[in-house]
Protein backbone atom coordinates (compact mmCIF):
# COMPACT_ATOMS: atom_id res chain seq x y z
CA UNK A 1 0.00 0.00 0.00
CA UNK A 2 1.39 3.41 -0.99
CA UNK A 3 1.42 5.76 1.95
CA UNK A 4 1.70 9.54 2.00
CA UNK A 5 5.25 10.61 2.94
CA UNK A 6 4.09 11.84 6.39
CA UNK A 7 2.68 8.41 7.30
CA UNK A 8 5.72 6.62 5.94
CA UNK A 9 7.99 8.81 8.07
CA UNK A 10 5.71 8.36 11.10
CA UNK A 11 5.88 4.59 10.67
CA UNK A 12 9.69 4.76 10.59
CA UNK A 13 9.71 6.90 13.75
CA UNK A 14 7.17 4.86 15.75
CA UNK A 15 7.96 1.38 14.40
CA UNK A 16 4.53 0.70 12.91
CA UNK A 17 1.33 2.54 12.10
CA UNK A 18 -1.87 2.50 14.07
CA UNK A 19 -4.90 4.65 14.63
CA UNK A 20 -3.68 6.38 17.79
CA UNK A 21 -0.23 7.35 16.52
CA UNK A 22 -1.95 8.71 13.39
CA UNK A 23 -4.42 10.70 15.49
CA UNK A 24 -1.49 12.05 17.51
CA UNK A 25 0.17 13.15 14.26
CA UNK A 26 -2.99 15.04 13.33
CA UNK A 27 -3.28 16.61 16.81
CA UNK A 28 0.33 17.77 16.76
CA UNK A 29 -0.15 19.31 13.32
CA UNK A 30 -3.13 21.30 14.62
CA UNK A 31 -1.20 22.65 17.59
CA UNK A 32 1.79 23.62 15.52
CA UNK A 33 -0.34 25.19 12.79
CA UNK A 34 -2.40 27.22 15.26
CA UNK A 35 0.46 28.36 17.50
CA UNK A 36 3.48 28.33 15.21
CA UNK A 37 6.81 26.53 15.19
CA UNK A 38 7.91 24.28 18.01
CA UNK A 39 10.09 27.00 19.57
CA UNK A 40 8.29 27.93 22.78
CA UNK A 41 5.51 25.39 22.16
CA UNK A 42 4.57 22.93 24.89
CA UNK A 43 2.05 20.11 25.01
CA UNK A 44 0.16 18.28 27.74
CA UNK A 45 -1.17 14.98 26.39
CA UNK A 46 -4.00 13.15 28.12
CA UNK A 47 -4.22 9.44 27.35
CA UNK A 48 -4.50 6.04 28.91
CA UNK A 49 -1.02 5.22 30.11
CA UNK A 50 -0.63 2.02 28.07
CA UNK A 51 -0.67 1.18 24.37
CA UNK A 52 -2.41 1.36 22.05
CA UNK A 53 -3.85 4.73 23.17
CA UNK A 54 -0.50 5.87 24.57
CA UNK A 55 0.85 5.77 20.99
CA UNK A 56 -0.87 9.14 20.53
CA UNK A 57 2.13 10.64 22.37
CA UNK A 58 4.57 9.56 19.64
CA UNK A 59 2.34 11.10 16.98
CA UNK A 60 2.20 14.39 18.89
CA UNK A 61 5.98 14.40 19.39
CA UNK A 62 6.59 13.62 15.73
CA UNK A 63 4.44 16.40 14.29
CA UNK A 64 4.53 19.14 16.92
CA UNK A 65 8.22 19.14 17.75
CA UNK A 66 7.39 18.84 21.46
CA UNK A 67 9.49 16.00 22.83
CA UNK A 68 10.28 14.25 26.07
CA UNK A 69 13.97 15.03 25.55
CA UNK A 70 13.34 18.78 25.33
CA UNK A 71 10.98 18.59 28.30
CA UNK A 72 8.21 20.48 26.53
CA UNK A 73 5.72 17.63 26.53
CA UNK A 74 4.11 15.82 29.44
CA UNK A 75 1.66 12.95 29.67
CA UNK A 76 -1.21 12.66 32.13
CA UNK A 77 -3.68 9.86 32.64
CA UNK A 78 -7.02 10.21 30.88
CA UNK A 79 -9.68 8.15 29.17
CA UNK A 80 -9.89 10.10 25.92
CA UNK A 81 -7.01 11.44 23.79
CA UNK A 82 -6.57 15.16 24.32
CA UNK A 83 -3.72 17.62 23.90
CA UNK A 84 -3.45 21.10 25.36
CA UNK A 85 -0.84 23.16 23.53
CA UNK A 86 0.51 26.40 24.95
CA UNK A 87 2.80 29.07 23.58
CA UNK A 88 3.36 32.68 24.59
CA UNK A 89 0.16 32.93 26.63
CA UNK A 90 -2.03 31.25 24.00
CA UNK A 91 -3.66 27.86 24.47
CA UNK A 92 -5.23 25.42 22.02
CA UNK A 93 -7.09 22.34 23.22
CA UNK A 94 -7.55 19.42 20.78
CA UNK A 95 -9.87 16.61 21.93
CA UNK A 96 -10.97 13.46 20.12
CA UNK A 97 -14.71 13.88 19.48
CA UNK A 98 -17.14 12.14 21.80
CA UNK A 99 -17.91 8.56 20.80
CA UNK A 100 -14.96 8.15 18.43
CA UNK A 101 -12.75 6.39 20.98
CA UNK A 102 -15.35 3.64 21.45
CA UNK A 103 -15.75 3.25 17.69
CA UNK A 104 -11.98 3.12 17.15
CA UNK A 105 -11.51 0.50 19.83
CA UNK A 106 -14.31 -1.66 18.40
CA UNK A 107 -12.90 -1.51 14.87
CA UNK A 108 -9.16 -1.53 15.57
CA UNK A 109 -7.23 -4.55 14.34
CA UNK A 110 -3.57 -5.35 13.71
CA UNK A 111 -4.46 -6.76 10.27
CA UNK A 112 -6.06 -3.49 9.16
CA UNK A 113 -3.76 -0.98 10.86
CA UNK A 114 -2.41 0.51 7.59
CA UNK A 115 -5.89 0.88 6.12
CA UNK A 116 -7.25 2.37 9.34
CA UNK A 117 -4.29 4.74 9.71
CA UNK A 118 -4.77 5.98 6.16
CA UNK A 119 -8.49 6.48 6.84
CA UNK A 120 -7.85 8.61 9.96
CA UNK A 121 -5.10 10.50 8.15
CA UNK A 122 -7.59 11.54 5.43
CA UNK A 123 -10.74 12.28 7.47
CA UNK A 124 -11.29 16.05 7.84
CA UNK A 125 -10.06 17.20 11.23
CA UNK A 126 -13.46 18.76 11.95
CA UNK A 127 -14.93 15.24 11.99
CA UNK A 128 -12.29 13.93 14.39
CA UNK A 129 -11.57 16.69 16.88
CA UNK A 130 -13.11 19.43 18.94
CA UNK A 131 -10.64 22.32 18.81
CA UNK A 132 -10.85 25.21 21.24
CA UNK A 133 -8.63 28.26 21.55
CA UNK A 134 -8.66 29.29 25.21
Amino acid sequence: MDLPPELDALRAFHGHLGVYVTLGLRMGEIGRRRLGSYKGLSAAVSSRLEPPMLCVVDGVQFSSGCTMGKGNIRVVSGENPEVVFTKEGRTVRVVLRAGLRDRIEREMSKEKELEQSLHYFRVPESELFDITEL
